[in-house]
């Protein structure tokens, strides 16, 4: 779902609303992007020659004949206009992948790495294994365009540093986004981890799903808020929906890994469920892979640790409800994904205790997207950023002209 169509006043507003409606598959053809934004047919062919001028911008051919007179040309993004690159950090992992301006999967990989080993440690280890992948790659899909960066914790998106990250050790202020811009001479974007996700099933589901609440549940509680126009709602300073510090009652004598005490992140993410069952279990070697098993395997133990957090979290998610009257609530992370009984939890305890009006046309649901849900949301960011008013105005003003069909950037 493209951004709203509000101000044709540039040339580069015209470019970003023409090349954001033919990414989204909304219009493909320059009869059906003139109905769409109510712009002259001169003035979408001129926009659209000054966009295969850039490389962004090509032909699949000819579509159906509309009764009389020539068929129209079907447009498409150039798969070979380029590359944007995913870098999605967790706690233990770190994951690249490469994505064509096209919004087509050409490569992903995973490691093993430990997030307290620091920024500087972290960023040269995923940078290095991101050259090798755009190395293997080749020519074969044009440069790279964008950097997008996923961090599990608060992150001031204007400067593309997290800021104060509870599970991330040493990561504060960090120039993240300046440091791979650097390196790999290209935009660089960071955003939480939760807003990723968010955005990615806000664009695989429909218009009237929005908005939406997206909660993940991980080592951390982190959450995600899409708006009813599409948008992803950052808030004043990029902490908008920090769920996972909410306070629960009763809880009081819990530390949280903020230093607060009582915050549902403390009782009911993963790592909190995992802590419990270790001292269940008397395990003290128990890992979050591990309670993810035992949920799958229906254990008791692990299933009434679940329930019980289950109902913490639905508390705060009615609260939530009422807050913001989402038309989803998408819950998502490992154990959602390795047992029912946590969204049963919440659903039972979100219908129970927030109002019919809230509820009514409410819909609960596990992700639609699943384990590449946070890549597909930094490729949305990546590729919408692209094709920004703002990034085609730059290009527009650079004094070189553009080279036809190159993938110069944009």
């Amino acid at each position: 779902m493209p951004p709203a169509l509000a101000r044709f006043s540039d040339r580069a507003a015209i470019m970003s609303a023409l090349a954001l409606l033919i990414a989204a598959g909304a219009a493909r053809t320059r009869p059906e992007l003139a109905r769409a934004t109510g712009l002259a047919r001169s003035t979408i062919t001129a926009a659209i020659h000054r966009l295969a001028a850039f490389g962004l911008v090509g032909s699949t051919g000819l579509g159906a004949k509309p009764g009389r007179g020539r068929p129209p040309e079907l447009l498409m993004l150039n798969p070979r206009a380029g590359v944007v690159a995913v870098m999605d950090l967790t706690p233990h992992h770190v994951r690249n992948a490469l994505v064509g301006m096209d919004q087509q999967l050409l490569v992903t990989n995973r490691w093993r790495f430990d997030l307290a080993a620091g920024p500087e440690s972290t960023l040269a280890f995923a940078g290095g294994q991101l050259a090798a992948m755009l190395e293997e790659l080749g020519n074969s899909s044009g440069r790279l365009r964008a950097i997008v960066v996923s961090m599990p914790g608060p992150v001031d998106t204007k400067r593309g540093v997290a800021v104060r990250p509870p599970i991330m050790p040493g990561w504060d202020g960090y120039p993240v986004t300046d440091s791979l811009a650097e390196r790999f001479g290209c935009a660089c974007l960071a955003d939480n981890d939760a807003n990723l996700i968010a955005l990615a099933e806000a664009r695989v589901l429909p218009p009237d799903q929005c908005p939406l609440l997206l909660v993940k549940v991980g080592t951390g509680i982190g959450g995600g808020l899409i708006t009813s126009t599409g948008a992803l709602h950052h808030g004043a300073d990029g902490a908008a929906c920090d769920i996972g510090h909410l306070r629960v009652p009763g809880v009081e004598d819990v530390i949280c890994s903020c230093g607060n005490v009582g915050c549902i992140e403390a009782v009911a993410s993963a790592e909190a469920i995992t802590a419990k069952l270790r001292a269940a279990r008397g395990d003290p070697d128990l890992t979050q892979a591990d309670a993810e098993a035992l949920a799958r395997a229906g254990d008791p133990i692990a299933t009434r640790l679940i329930r019980d957090a289950a109902d913490k979290l639905g508390e705060t998610i009615a609260a939530l409800v009422h807050m913001y009257n989402p038309a989803r609530v998408v819950l998502t992370g490992p154990l959602t994904a390795a047992s029912d009984d946590l969204l049963a939890g919440v659903r039972s305890v979100v219908y129970f205790r927030a109002l019919p009006l809230a509820t009514r046309n409410l819909t609960l649901a596990h992700s639609a997207i699943g384990g590449l849900s946070g890549i597909v949301g930094g490729a949305v960011l990546g590729i919408e950023h692209v094709l920004s008013p703002e990034a085609f105005a730059e290009a527009l003003a650079r004094p070189t002209r553009p080279q036809a069909a190159s993938g110069a950037d944009a």
